[in-house]
């Protein structure tokens, strides 16, 4: 059997995102959003989010934050028992 060669693929980007909940706005609270807006979403940090690499599920992460930045660190990949 041959086995797969990745190198090809390693400098391909690949968007990553964390599915966290936010609130309900209304569609006049949508419309004023511009760049830079801040949408709470009312999670603390230690909260669980699933997070997905080109929208498909990519595992388990958490959300953590140093000093003002806000991020999630990975806990569990798919497949990961």
């Amino acid at each position: 059997m041959a086995t797969l060669n990745l190198a090809r693929f390693m400098d391909i980007p690949l968007t990553i995102e964390a599915l966290v909940e936010g609130p309900r706005l209304r569609i006049r609270e949508l419309l004023a959003l511009k760049a830079g807006s801040i949408v709470d979403t009312g999670m603390p940090a230690g909260e669980n989010v699933d997070v997905l690499a080109g929208h498909f599920p990519l595992g388990l992460g958490e959300l953590t934050t140093s000093g003002s930045r806000v991020g999630v660190r990975m806990l569990r990949f798919r497949g990961d028992r």
